[in-house]
């Protein structure tokens, strides 16, 4: 998206970048740019209840819910982070908005520009719940979503998405229209489970595994070549050879963030060196002499039904 990074290995927006020395511990262990935790568009919500002294209409489950989440994170101390991160860090500071909605949160887009935001990552997490509202209503709000992004701000917008789409290919093509610089595939949804013991709702696990980075590989090699927009990698890519095969599908960067939970901060260096190691073995001196070597352009059968044939007859 234009933006200057010394590697392709982006901390991703979570609890591991909420914080002043999140961020620093990122950049020190060497990587790339940091997502930073997403600002919710039910934390502006709540902030301009409470302006407007009409705390008595949040419901106090609600607001319970909401800072178990996470939220709550007050927007305004929200820009001073963002600003705090910009000036911290010696590479690209991306802000994160979780948002569904026209309301609130455009102006707090245009704030975060102006506090020092290299990019802004929209998270957006449409789910089809409701059967009045079809699947081209729901990408028809997404984009009017990055619209409304596009005409509120100048830096690059990156649009974290889920999988769940119909047509992929056309949704990227009509967000790269309506502004969009970047994609971020995938946006893991929240996880639940169920207690069957007490009957009730349990947190699932949080932490994605490799077997999630099958369909983030081929939905890459796939959308890479449509559009001018720059991907990011992300869910399951647990090693080196994970950002290697995100590469050569055409991702531009990749997006850490459960490796780093389960190994700590340590593991970009050390998905650094393999990689570099991998590059050295085969000669490669820059990753753009293997960008994209396994995209859909250039390998499409393989993302069609060539290896579904194949393993039929095995």
């Amino acid at each position: 998206m234009g933006l200057q990074m010394p590697n392709p290995l982006i901390v991703s927006s979570s609890g591991l970048s909420a914080d002043l020395e999140g961020v620093k511990k990122a950049v020190e262990a060497g990587a790339g740019a940091v997502v930073l935790k997403s600002l919710f568009e039910e934390d502006i919500a709540a902030a301009i209840k409470r302006t407007k002294s009409e705390i008595g209409e949040f419901h106090p489950e609600e607001e319970s819910y909401l800072r178990q989440m996470g939220m709550i994170l007050e927007p305004d101390e929200y820009l001073g982070f963002v600003e705090s991160s910009t000036r911290l860090a010696d590479v690209p500071v991306i802000a994160s908005l979780n948002c569904y909605s026209v309301n609130w949160w455009v102006d707090y887009a245009r704030r975060i520009e102006k506090v020092g935001a290299k990019a802004i990552e929209l998270n957006i997490a449409p789910l089809a719940i409701d059967s009045k509202i079809g699947a081209s209503q729901l990408e028809d709000d997404l984009v009017a979503l990055v619209e409304l992004a596009r005409k509120a701000v100048r830096i690059p917008i990156a649009v974290k998405i889920g999988q769940y789409f119909s047509a992929l290919p056309h949704l990227a093509v009509r967000l790269h229209q309506a502004g969009a610089d970047g994609l971020t595939l995938f946006n893991r949804y929240y996880r639940f489970d169920i207690d069957i013991e007490k009957v009730e709702f349990k947190t699932g696990n949080p932490l994605s595994a490799r077997e999630e980075f099958i369909p983030v590989l081929r939905w890459i090699g796939i959308i890479s070549n449509l559009t001018d927009l720059d991907i990011a990698a992300s869910t399951g890519i647990q090693a080196a050879p994970d950002v290697i095969k995100a590469l050569l599908a055409g991702s531009d960067a990749v997006q850490l963030c459960s490796v780093l939970y389960r190994g700590g901060l340590g593991a970009i260096s050390t998905i650094k060196e393999n990689l570099e190691a991998w590059m050295g073995r085969h000669n490669y001196s820059t990753i753009s002499d293997f960008y994209g070597l396994l995209n859909f352009k250039k390998c499409g059968a393989y993302y069609q039904r060539l290896q579904y044939i194949k393993s039929l007859k095995q």
